[in-house]
């Protein structure tokens, strides 16, 4: 905004126009320092400015509004607030869901690792032997690891312990992938709550209403880019069209396609209710 527009308005506008311009300002002033997609924003009124425009507000009906928007800004930045930790929430999940990934991975390229060496081995019975007795020796978390028939490794991250009762790692990793999916959505109703509130109450603050766009941008970087992990990407390895090797993609696709998940109706309500009423 201009500097020269800003002194029309504080002389010359009207008291919705100088609230929003006192809005914005306020809104800088809170966050500009927390996120870097905003650093740039200055505030728009000095003091001196501030104070002259507060105090032209002397009507009831000016005070009225005055203190109506000062409502509206509060639960704004409550909201937002309620925002940027649900967002927390949703990449906690996601750092959950990288370290079983990365075991994942890790499993299977360890169990590929010993099964090329053990084809080198010509003598079925010998192999037999050795991978017998190397699958006792190798213990990775939440799987099994056992020889097959025909004297390969099997790394097993279905496996559920009756023993031990515990689940296999492909269960924990769809459960922590559950928990982004369902976090998201709550995440994406909470945000269109908020922008209903904006577009209904008329607190059209462009620094809030850029907050709400840069929290929940956070939660579109998947937290491991590789394509063979992504749902919502038919491709196994990026952009090789490789059709038996496609085939596999439903296997590993256990990162959630967020670009696909929409508000839950329900949930944009609840938060309404319960988050979006002035005091």
């Amino acid at each position: 905004m201009i500097k020269k527009d800003i002194s029309k308005i504080l002389t010359e506008g009207s008291a919705k126009q100088k609230l929003l311009i006192i809005a914005e300002d306020e809104a800088r002033k809170t966050f500009i320092f927390q996120h870097p997609d905003l650093k740039d924003r200055e505030p728009l009124l000095t003091d001196k400015e501030y104070r002259a425009v507060s105090d032209s507000f002397k009507t009831d009906r000016e005070i009225a509004l005055w203190n109506k928007w000062v409502n509206h800004k509060m639960t704004v930045v409550n909201a937002l607030g309620n925002l940027q930790g649900l967002m927390f929430e949703v990449k906690t999940h996601y750092s959950n869901l990288r370290g079983y990934v990365l075991l994942w991975n890790a499993i299977e390229n360890s169990e590929l690792l010993a099964n090329s060496i053990l084809h080198e081995i010509k003598d079925p019975q010998e192999r037999k032997r050795i991978a017998k007795d190397s699958a006792g020796r190798v213990k990775y978390l939440f799987s099994e690891t056992a020889p097959d028939e025909e004297g390969y490794i099997e790394i097993d991250i279905n496996h559920i312990s009756k023993k031990k009762d515990y689940h296999g790692l492909r269960d924990l990793i769809e459960n922590v992938s559950n928990q982004v999916r369902e976090s998201a959505i709550k995440l994406l109703s909470w945000k269109k709550a908020i922008q209903d509130y904006i577009e209904e109450t008329g607190f059209n603050v462009p620094t809030y209403k850029d907050m709400i766009k840069v929290v929940t941008k956070e939660i579109y970087t998947p937290p491991i880019d590789w394509t063979k992990y992504k749902a919502g990407d038919p491709q196994f390895r990026g952009a090789e069209d490789n059709k038996r090797v496609n085939n596999i993609k439903s296997k590993y696709a256990i990162i959630p396609d967020i670009k696909s998940l929409e508000p839950d109706e329900e949930i944009v309500r609840y938060f309404k209710d319960n988050f979006l009423k002035d005091e």
